[in-house]
């Protein structure tokens, strides 16, 4: 019997849907499936179900992300008793309909900015250790086991966020490793972000912040102007974390990834300066000529 519920699992479609450019894997809908089918199989039989159809069409995403087959189907196994409360989760979110938000959203940005987003997605169930965010340089991760993702509308915000970013790394070819790079890039985001958005969603939505963590960046521009022009074309870790990393603080009162709400002056400082258009042309140019031609800290 138990090589029969193997046979039959092994042909489980792999959902992928793609659009060119973009693969998104739903193996959240994989997984629930599987899980489901498998509840009444024993630790061992399950074992060899979850490596064939989950790990397997997926080595190179749980191999960056959880570990190697046997980790996957461990930590599955172990993650069984979840699967009511992921189920009625997923009845609230719906993978299916992240998938088809995220290529609308990409859709919708080639036709605004000329250009594709190119790489991967993954939307999981997972272990919960991010919400959404970069795997590595080959990946973009959506762990629905987090809490904070509750809602389509939470995620479906950041999607012009993340896709620009996407859009980046393949037409910008300029590579920054100082703190200049990320504080265009996240900067950059957050403003197309706004952008795609329009009124939608408050400038401190899109930054992250709260909204008064943002009154206190503005109040605190010009010390933090300073900060910029001081560090910007700092290489080491530990200030490129000052910039760009959501737990590390320059004062109490000022929210994390300061770089963010920088970036977007610069780029705002930009456009205002060039035009209304000339958003396009950081797509192209190296942050160090974004930042000096934008005069924001003159």
């Amino acid at each position: 019997m138990k090589k029969l519920f193997t046979g039959f699992f092994l042909f489980i479609t792999v959902w992928v849907y793609a659009q060119p450019g973009l693969v998104v894997s739903d193996i959240a809908a994989t997984e629930l499936r599987v899980m489901e089918n498998s509840r009444n199989l024993d630790s061992t039989a399950r074992a060899k179900i979850f490596i064939d159809s989950i790990y397997t069409p997926y080595r190179q995403f749980w191999n960056g992300y959880l570990g190697d087959g046997p980790d996957v189907a461990g930590w599955l196994d172990g993650a069984m008793p979840l699967l009511d409360q992921w189920k009625a989760k997923n009845a609230a979110i719906s993978s299916s309909r992240l998938v088809q938000e995220l290529n609308e959203v990409a859709g919708q940005l080639q036709k605004m900015t000329g250009y594709k987003a190119y790489g991967n997605w993954y939307i999981v169930f997972g272990p919960a250790w991010t919400d959404l965010g970069g795997l590595g340089d080959f990946a973009m991760l959506i762990d629905l086991a987090h809490k904070s993702n509750s809602t389509n509308e939470q995620l479906l915000r950041m999607f012009p966020h993340e896709l620009t970013h996407q859009i980046m790394s393949n037409v910008n070819k300029n590579k920054d490793t100082t703190a200049m790079g990320p504080i265009i890039g996240e900067g950059f985001a957050v403003w197309m972000n706004q952008y795609y958005w329009k009124d939608k969603y408050t400038l401190a939505e899109n930054l992250g912040y709260t909204q008064d963590e943002l009154a206190t960046c503005d109040k605190n521009l010009d010390k933090l102007k300073q900060f910029l022009v001081t560090n910007k074309y700092a290489s080491d870790a530990q200030m490129i974390d000052a910039f760009r990393n959501r737990g590390t603080k320059l004062n109490p009162q000022l929210p994390g990834a300061i770089g963010y709400y920088l970036g977007y002056k610069i780029i705002e400082a930009y456009v205002h300066k060039f035009g209304e258009n000339a958003w396009k042309d950081i797509f192209i140019k190296s942050p160090a000529q974004v930042y000096d031609q934008s005069g924001f800290a003159d």
